[in-house]
């Protein structure tokens, strides 16, 4: 299991934004998806919209950044110590805004994905889903649901206009509409073997979950319907979480010693599937350590490693990133220079080229986000806090 800092299962405060009715909460079934009637949702109000606050101070810093999104012109951050968002420049790394305060709702935020005019963020604390305004930072809409249908939502991916959300509290993957904030679907059951929920990716109609134990779960986009438990010795999984999507390729991270029965056992490693057949195609490992999160775009890999590592690059022994390629399986490199500033990576993304990191504080407090060229490996610049932008 991926070890994060996370305020753990806080039950949230009762008020909410998005109303979910009470036919949902019955809605609940085991080994089916069941489908929910849709909620009315209440949107944020006009004076809402692109709040710069949180930190409010001239100079700023990272406390905990727990997750990364890149999209276009922007990166958003996920702190879990500071419970807010921290907008940046893709162009530049400059701070463009801090999203945060209590008609957000963010408390230990641990996921965050974006996709066209909305960022979503999973609120671990709070049991939410926040939505916000990619263009300036508004408040959307709160999104929260009754009994365990998010319950510490600790994953997220957007596709094809609906949201999923897996909630390591109660094991389950939620479907929510992208356009609405509706909550759709629970899938949950034990066909699904869902044990310990971290990640999940979206595309092209189907949704991948990592188990947590060793085995992925393929799942219908459309109906939420069970279309294979992917494991086997050819997969050499063992305890599963990271999990990202593209190219046509799925990549999973594994981590060993769990001592699970069928477990691999034999290091750490990440898995390439084929999103069409769930056929492994390639297995890389063993890695230098423990995969925490992957990011994949229309080419190779790139996987963040949580301290331990020794750097094909001389540095460490202590966090990394690195490069695995699509077509051969083959490490590429292994980055973890002090100069990179990766000592303990969280997340990673990867958009227009550039690669993204958001490092927790290793070995102090606070944390950075670090910018690498997907092309060459080489840095571009570390963003560890400064002075408010404009």
């Amino acid at each position: 299991m991926r070890q994060r800092r996370s305020s753990g299962g806080r039950p949230g405060r009762t008020a909410a934004v998005v109303l979910v009715t009470a036919a949902a909460a019955a809605a609940a079934g085991c080994g089916t998806a069941r489908t929910v009637p849709t909620a009315s949702a209440t949107e944020a109000r006009q004076d809402d919209a692109g709040l710069v606050t949180g930190l409010g101070a001239a100079h700023w810093s990272f406390r905990a950044p727990a997750a990364i999104a890149a999209a276009g012109t922007k990166v958003w951050v996920a702190d879990q110590g500071a419970n807010a968002v921290y907008e940046l420049s893709a162009r530049t790394g400059a701070l463009i805004r801090i999203i945060s305060g209590r008609r957000y709702r963010l408390s230990g935020p641990d996921a965050i994905a974006a996709s066209g005019s909305g960022v979503w963020v999973a609120s671990g604390g709070s049991n939410t889903v926040i939505e916000l305004n990619a263009a300036t930072g508004g408040l959307v809409r709160v999104i929260s649901a009754p009994g365990d249908r998010l319950s510490v939502p600790t994953g997220l991916a957007v596709a094809g206009g609906h949201v999923w959300v897996a909630s390591g509290g109660s094991n389950t993957v939620a479907e929510l509409s992208a356009a609405t904030g509706a909550l759709i679907r629970v899938v949950r059951g034990a066909p699904y073997r869902f044990e310990t929920l971290n990640g999940v990716a979206a595309a092209g109609g189907r949704v991948w979950v990592p188990s947590g134990g060793a085995s992925v779960t393929e799942i219908s986009a459309i109906n939420g319907g069970l279309i294979r438990s992917i494991g086997g010795p050819r997969y050499q999984f063992d305890s599963t979480v990271p999990v990202a999507v593209g190219g046509g390729q799925v990549w999973v991270g594994s981590s060993s010693g769990s001592g699970r029965p069928g477990g691999a056992g034999d290091g750490n490693s990440v898995t390439q599937l084929s999103a069409a057949t769930g056929a492994p195609v390639h297995v890389t490992g063993p890695l230098p350590s423990r995969p925490m999160a992957i990011a994949a775009g229309d080419g190779n890999a790139w996987v963040a490693m949580n301290a331990g590592a020794k750097g094909s690059d001389g540095g460490g022994p202590h966090g990394a990133v690195a490069e695995i390629s699509a077509r051969t399986g083959a490490l590429i490199r292994v980055i973890s220079s002090p100069r990179y500033r990766v000592g303990d990576p969280q997340s990673v993304a990867i958009d227009g080229g550039h690669v993204w990191v958001a490092t927790a504080g290793y070995p102090g407090p606070g944390g950075s986000v670090t910018e690498i060229s997907a092309a060459t490996g080489k840095l571009i610049r570390v963003v560890p806090g400064g002075k408010l932008s404009g």
